[in-house]
Formats: structure tokens, sequence, C-alpha cells
């Protein structure tokens, strides 16, 4: 991450870097491979981290985090300790940047025997005869976001023996040539691996592999994608009641999941695809099989790469041997471009019609590919059944279709996508910072089926609002990120899935504008585009103009659109207020103040400077004219300032061609000024009367006037506030307080050494 230099502008306050003193948490240990002060006989502080995760899992004890910082760890770790249910012992890696690599022939973790024990966000490069992540006897363990890659593998990537009660999320494992990924053997119990993704080339794996090998009784493999490895999933003959759902099985080298005599095996809303064998196989002497609410789609690819050497498969569901008779297959969507070769039973192929009248099974299954055929049609009371998709989309009634389905939920959609097409309304949001609100429009865009009779706002702060009209405002009692939720009704009475956004109403910092010298005008955003955010208002009074920061942490900004109400997002063709929140590198800023007193945006998703052009675009790699801007707080533009000698406003006189005098008895144009904020208490004068800056003519000889284009030494005030709530201004360019000369009878100047009632303005 890119570090601010020794002074940065946040909030409108000049911030220095200075590291504060922490004391060490003693329930964090670090790691730091790639810092200069590691040590492993060290504490393992963050200013002093261990070299090796070897040596922090010597340390570590229950309650405790091992916190990895990104970079490379050649080293296979043996973890000694265990944790506990309420205290468990926690690797984690960095996410900040790169990422935590194990790399070496005998690279990754092993557990033999430890219990609560989490590891995150690691990955291991180039295990080839040794499991990346190798568990024996062990409970309660926790990997989450690992990744294996490796190529002529002779081990699998995941091994568990022996292994209960323990889950495997976000599981990555790729290379070439594999063989099999995940090993669950015969004495594992109680295993979840959900959301993996396995992948090789289906040409490169091994024929006898799999993606996952289930020996053992209890498991579950869920919502996970298994690309071109042999089997997709098997499941051995010891393995009782294994959960397979919602996963995504194709172009594998053998069968897509394979049931080799287990008993009590769900298998539910799978989609199989493209492998060389059958889709779904169940044979041996397998009992209480269930085979329900899948898609299974042109298996049997003999003539595909890499199928050469796979027998003919017979169909895209198969039961055989003992199983017949033993399986219930119901449900399903199978399809084959030859009918003939869409269900295997007893060693023959059949078509559907053919298997039913054999199998007494697939009363409710169907011959199709469409996706349409999916929609609300599944048995929400098969073994098994997922109540959310893949992606932890809930199950959706779709206003088109008529409910098909058996269960308690009729209306649930076969195979591992829920398919919303046209049930969720279309939200759009829009902010309100000052006033903590938040206005919805949920117009439904055109297409959907039946008449839309009323819409349900949650606002996720609990009022919920039903009503008719498409648009609601809401005002929040406090600042904060919230989830809200928009449902509409249909005119037969049910309600769609609901519409959620995240929205931040968080607590402005400084409300600001951003004057472009070159231009001679403030960035103002526009709600449409091209393009979206240019330099186009003279004066900050516009709206669009005007911008609220919000802290973004860690010295960032986000940048508010007030006339847009929405955060101001960087992508790589230009500026664009479209976002609701900012937890997105793109819509996060370094608002760096720079030696003229000029400020600079760098892009935290880019790591680029905001130029000004006819346009916004963050594409800059350094900061040059263009990347320079002028920043004025809301609340300091349009200002008028009155001399206390005389109760005068101060004016530009003649649209500037004359210095300023205190001579006025009412604000117009000419008696406007912007202050323009040049951090550490300096100010230059914007004159509305010739959009110029004033000037201590001839350091500081000659009467103050609105002469210049450009800020130089002579253009910048330091502004001193005084107890009695008037101000000062003492120009840069000599030193001297400006003064209402001749108790104002005369122009101002700055020429006095000290502040007497003449030297004295009140601002309005």
């Amino acid at each position: 991450m890119a570090r601010l230099g020794a002074a940065a502008l946040v909030g409108g306050s000049l911030l220095v870097a200075v590291a504060p003193a922490h004391a060490a948490d003693e329930n964090v240990l670090h790691v730091g491979a790639g810092s200069a002060d590691c040590a492993d006989d060290g504490p393992g502080t963050a200013d002093r981290p261990f070299c090796t995760i070897g040596a922090a899992a010597a340390r570590v004890g229950a309650g405790q985090t091992v916190k990895i910082a990104e970079g490379e760890y050649p080293e296979r770790v043996t973890i000694p300790a265990s944790g506990t249910s309420e205290k468990p012992i926690s690797f984690v890696g960095s996410t900040s940047g790169g990422r935590v690599e194990m790399t070496g022939p005998t690279a990754g973790f092993v557990i033999d025997g430890q219990r609560h024990i989490r590891i995150e966000n690691v990955t291991v490069l180039g295990a080839v005869d040794v499991p990346g992540f190798d568990l024996t006897g062990a409970a309660g363990i926790t990997l989450d976001n690992v990744h294996v890659a490796r190529n002529d593998p002779t081990a699998p990537a995941l091994r568990f023996t022996g292994v209960s009660e323990s889950s495997v999320t976000r599981l990555r494992v790729s290379g070439a040539r594999p063989s099999t990924a995940v090993v669950l053997d015969a004495a594992t119990t109680g295993v979840t691996i959900d959301s993996a993704s396995l992948w090789s080339r289906r040409h490169e794996a091994a024929p006898d592999g799999a993606g996952i090998q289930v020996e053992g009784t209890g498991n579950t493999i869920v919502n996970s994608v298994i690309d071109g490895i042999g089997a997709g999933i098997r499941v051995g003959p010891a393995a009782t009641g294994t959960v397979v759902a919602n996963n995504d099985v194709r172009s594998g080298t053998g069968h897509g999941i394979h049931n080799q005599g287990a008993s009590e095996t769900a298998i539910a809303n799978n989609l199989v695809a493209y492998n060389c064998g059958n889709g779904i196989r169940v044979d041996g002497a397998s009992v209480g099989v269930s085979v329900q609410n899948n898609v299974v789609d042109t298996n049997g690819v003999s003539t595909a790469i890499g199928c050469a050497t796979v027998p003919a498969a017979d169909g895209q569901i198969a039961v055989h041997d003992a199983a017949a008779g033993q399986t219930v297959v119901d449900y399903n969507n199978t399809y084959d471009i030859n009918a003939s070769l869409r269900y295997g039973w007893k060693g023959g192929a059949l078509s559907l019609a053919e298997f039913r009248t054999a199998s007494g099974q697939a009363a409710n299954d169907r011959e199709s590919r469409a996706t349409v055929d999916t929609i609300d049609s599944a048995n929400s009371a098969a073994p098994g059944y997922p109540a959310t998709d893949r992606e932890g989309v809930a199950r959706v009634d779709d206003f088109g279709f008529a409910n098909t389905g058996a269960g308690p939920v009729p209306y649930a959609d076969r195979g591992p996508r829920e398919v919303v097409r046209t049930v969720y309304p279309h939200v759009e949001a829009r902010l309100d910072l000052g006033a903590r609100s938040v206005t919805l429009d949920a117009s439904v865009p055109s297409g959907v089926a039946g008449t839309i009779t009323s819409y349900e706002f949650a606002f996720g702060d609990g009022t919920v609002v039903t009503q008719e009209s498409a648009v609601a405002t809401h005002r929040y009692a406090s600042y904060g990120t919230r989830s809200v939720t928009v449902r509409v009704r249909n005119s037969d009475g049910q309600w769609s899935g609901g519409k959620t956004l995240t929205i931040a109403v968080a607590e402005p910092t400084d409300s600001i504008g951003l004057y472009v010298p070159e231009y001679g005008s403030y960035v103002t955003a526009f709600s449409s585009a091209p393009p979206p955010i240019y330099p186009s208002s003279p004066y900050l009074s516009s709206k669009g103009a005007q911008f609220d920061l919000v802290d973004g942490g860690d010295g960032r900004v986000a940048i508010f659109s007030r006339s847009a109400g929405r955060y101001v997002t960087a992508y790589g063709s230009g500026l664009s207020p479209d976002g609701v929140t900012y937890d997105d590198p793109l819509r996060l800023y370094r608002l760096v103040r720079n030696s003229d007193g000029s400020v600079s945006l760098r892009a935290e998703g880019s790591g680029r400077y905001v130029t000004a052009g006819p346009y916004l675009v963050a594409s800059a790699t350094e900061i040059g004219t263009r990347e320079k801007f002028y920043r004025v707080n809301v609340g300091e533009a349009g200002r008028s300032l009155k001399a206390k000698a005389n109760d005068r406003f101060v004016t530009a006189d003649s649209e500037g061609t004359k210095p300023l005098i205190a001579n006025r008895t009412a604000v117009g144009g000419w008696e406007r000024f912007d202050l323009i904020d040049l951090g550490n208490s300096q100010v230059a004068f914007l004159a509305h009367a010739d959009r110029q800056y004033v000037t201590a003519e001839k350091a500081g000889a000659e009467p103050l006037i609105s002469a210049r284009y450009g800020i130089g030494g002579w253009e910048k005030f330091l502004m001193v506030r005084h107890a009695d709530g008037t101000v000062s201004f003492k120009a840069l360019a000599n030193d001297r307080y400006v003064t209402a000369e001749d108790g104002g009878a005369k122009p101002l100047i700055a020429s006095r050494a000290s502040v007497g009632s003449w030297e004295k303005f009140t601002l309005g």
C-alpha cells in the first residue's frame, strides 16, 4: 500500500505522520519474512516479528492469533499446540496486498492430533509429494480462503485422515496434471467443504483421480466448482450419509459425481456437464441414495479432448448394480443430443420414457437444458436440499411461472443456481449526508410478469414502510452503514425476493470545493454522463460543486457529491458519482497537501493522481500543474469582509480594477471573496468581481488589488482569529498586517506590524 509523505490533508487538518507507540498485544504474534527486523528468537511483535511461520507455531497457544505478513515462506509447518472451542489458535495471512506464499516441494501445514485451529488467507505453491494441508486425528479445524497450486503432484492438495467436525471454505486448487485434489479418508467424519474451486485442464488430468474423494461418514460437499479433474466428486463404499449439493462439476475425465456403493448419499441441486463419463452414476451396493433437483447436461463426451481412454457412458444419470431399485431419481433435468442416452439402468442406456417404465423413477424429470425449465420446479423436501443457491441467494418465487415443485418451498429452482429473472426491483439510492437520509427509487424495469401493486422498503434500522409509490425517503436517527431492502408485491399477492443495497450514511468531516486554476472553475459533479465530473462552475454556491469528505480510515477519505447524492468512484475512464457506500478502494482517495498550498487527490484503487482536463480522471503518475487544485471550504465561499475601522464592507472596486477599499454599506458581487485554504491557517482571496486573486502588490508596498491569475508569495495571507470573533490577515509578502488605512478612508494595504482596530475584520 502506498504511504503518504511527511504530511497530508485530511478533513481540513494538516496531519503529520508520527508513529504512535503501541503496547504489544499478548494475544497476537506477528510473522514478517520481509521485515529487516524479523528474528525467530525475537518477541514476535509487530515491530520485531518472527521470520518464519514455524517459529510462531512453536510459540502460539490457545486464544492467540498469528498474523502473517505478505511474502514468501519456504517451509513446512507442523502446529504442535491446540486451541479450545472458546479460544482457538488462528494463523491469518495478510490480505492488504500480496499473498502469503508457502513455497517449495514440501511446503504446507501439518496438523497431527491438534484441535480448534484456524488457518486462513494462505497459498501453498509447489507441494508435490506431500499435501499442502495434511490433517491427521484433528478436530475443530477451519481452513478458509486457502490455495494450493502445483504441477505433477503425487499427493493430494488436502488430505484428511481421521479428522472430525471441521470445515474448509473458499479452497482453491489449481495446476497441471493433477491426481486427486482432496481426500477425506474412511475415519474422517463431520467435515464440510464449502465454496471450493478445483481446476485443471481435462487432457492433463489423471483418469483415475478425483476432485474430491469421500470415504468417511457424514461429510458434506457444497457450493463448489470442480472443473477438469478426473471424477468430479467420488463417494466411496463406506461413506454413509454424504451430502453433495449445489456444486458445479464439469469437464472431468471420469464420471461427474460417482457414488461407488455408498449408502444414504444426498445428491441435490448440482449442475453436472461435459464430463467424459456419466454425469451422475450410482452403482455397487448403494442403498437409500437420492438424486434430485440436478441439471445433468451433455456428459459422456467420449470424443472430446482427454476422453479417448474413457469407456463410453450410458446416460446422463445412471443407476446400476444393486443400487437399481434402491435409489430415488426425480425432479432432475437431463439432456443429451441422443435421447436414448439420457439414462443408464442396469447396464443399458435408456430414454426418459424408457427409464420411467423400467425403474418407476423420474416421474418429474424433464428432458431439457433450458434455464426456464429449472425455475420453480424443484423438490424442497429432497434429502440434501439447500435453502439457498450456490451463491447464497434465497429461493425466490418467479412471478412468471407456476409453482410445479414439491415440499415446503414449491418455488425452489433445480440446479445450483436460483434463477432470478425479473423478480427483483431495480433500486436507485440517493443519499443526503447532512440530513442523514436516503431516497430509494424502486421503479421496476419492464418485463416483469404481472402488475406491481405495492412496494416494501426496509431501511435497515427497523423501519419498514409499505406503500403504492415506488419512491420513499427516510431520515436516520444517527449516522452509520445499513442494509436497505426493497420488495415488490405482484398482482397475485406474492412478494418478490428482496433487492438489498448497502448504503453508508456517513458523517462528513468537511464540505469543500476544488478550484481548478487553469479553467477558472470549480470541479462539478453531474449525475448524467459523459463526462460526469469536470470543471464547470465559477461559484461554489452551485450544489454540483460541493463535496463532503468522509473519513475512510488509514488516512484516506471518501468524496461525496452533494448534487448526485453518491460517492465518487475513480474509474479508468474518469471520475463518476455513482456509489452509495465507500467500501471499495475505487471510492477512496489520499488528499495530499502540496508545498505551495494546493492539494492533490491520489486514487487508492489505481495509485494514480486525479488530473483535471475536460473531465477528471485518475491517470497521472506524478503531480504536475493539472494535478493541483485549490481547496475552498464550502463555508468560506462567497464571504464578505467588514472593516472594524469604519463598519463598511471591503470591495474589489470597479470590477477589481481598483484597489480593495472598505467603503460599501451593502454586499454585492464586488464585495464577495472565496477564501482558499492553503493549509497552516494560510489563505488566498479569489474575488468574485473579476475571478482573480487578491495580491499585496509590489511585496506589500502598494495597496491590495485583485489582479493575479495565480497564487504566489504576494497572494498568500495568514489568517489570525481573535477572541472577539474578528480576524486579521498578515501578508506573507512582507510579514505585515492588512489595515483599512486612515480609518477605512484609504485602500487596504499590508503595512502594520501589530493589530489594532483598523487591522480587524468581520467575516460575513
